[in-house]
Formats: C-alpha cells, structure tokens, sequence
C-alpha cells in the first residue's frame, strides 16, 4: 500500500498549487448578493411596505364598516316607514266604517240602538288613537290646502277664507294626512 501512496505522490508535485478559475457568468444573469447585506438594506423598506398595505386595509376596513352601518340605517328607516305605510292603510280603509256609523247616529231615534251605535263609535275612536289617529280640526278654521280639500264654496263675505261646514272628515297620523277634510269654503 504504501507503494500507491508514493505513487499518487509523486504524479502531484508537491510545490504546486491547485488553482480553481471562476466559471465565467452566462450572459443575462447577475450576481446573486450577499443574503444578510441584503436583508440588513431591505428590512426597514419591507417593514415600512407591510405598514403601509396595513393602514390600506384599515381604511378599506373602516369605509366598508361605515357604508354597512348606513345600510342598516338606511333599511331600518325603510321598514318603518313601509309599516307606518301600511298602517295608515289599513286605517284609511277603516275610515268610511267610521263615516257610515257618524251618519247612523245622526239618523238613529231609538235611545237603545243610539246607544249601541255610539258605543261602536267610541271602540273606533278608541283603535284611531291608539295608533296615533287625530281628527283634522275644520270647521271655523281657516282654509289650509295642507289639510282641506275645498269641495264647495258659498257666498259669505263675513266668513271668507274660512271653513263653513266639513262634508267629511280628515283625519292624519304622525303629522302624515291620512284623508283629506272636505269642507265647504267661504267667499
């Protein structure tokens, strides 16, 4: 063995250095740099990056939160005027019940029956003011378009621009007309 040895040895002369030539680059690549030179430049610039898509999402965030709280006021808003809507509908659809009974009592002679009817009255009046039902006050009043529709007018120069008679009553809710006053309207 010690003869390969002293082979080996002497084919490489011992005053001789092995010199390993760089393989030159292929053209259009580049040198990859140190990693922590790298890393040590870029570090605040990727901190500063991730702080900056952190506030976008923030703001986009905070937009998305603040459109869906207009939303839910907006439909909140929505409901409830579609149930008063609805309300003042079926109130409305009530009135000339109410109408047919104010014209019974008026027609009624009988103590007993008169009595009856105006029960009835009173139950209606009763639901209309649960639900926030009032009359329209008419009658000697001055004429507001707002409140009145002028179905007839008669000569009265003492009385002029005022409500002589209601032919029917108008009724509003929550400040919403419901019916229309028809009056009579003096010159």
């Amino acid at each position: 063995m010690s003869k390969d040895k002293d082979k080996e040895n002497k084919s490489v002369p011992e005053s001789e250095e092995t010199v390993v030539e760089p393989v030159p680059a292929a053209p259009g690549t580049e040198e990859i740099p140190d990693k922590t030179a790298c890393e040590e430049d870029s570090e605040p610039d990727l901190i500063a990056l991730a702080q900056q898509k952190i506030d976008e999402y923030k703001d986009t965030l905070q937009r998305v939160q603040a459109e869906f709280d207009n939303y839910r006021k907006r439909t909140a808003d929505a409901v409830k005027n579609a149930r008063a809507d609805g309300a003042d509908d079926v109130l409305e659809a009530f009135l000339p019940v109410l109408d047919a009974v104010d014209i019974a009592i008026g027609m009624i002679c009988d103590e007993a029956t008169l009595k009856g009817v105006k029960l009835i009255e009173k139950q209606f009046k009763d639901l209309f003011s649960k639900y926030g039902v009032e009359e329209i006050e008419a009658l000697g009043q001055d004429f507001d378009p707002a409140y009145h529709n002028a179905v007839m007018q008669v000569e009265d120069p003492e009385n002029a621009g005022k409500v002589v008679e209601v032919v029917r009553k108008g009724y509003k809710r929550a400040g919403r007309i419901i019916r229309y006053a028809m009056v009579k309207v003096a010159n």
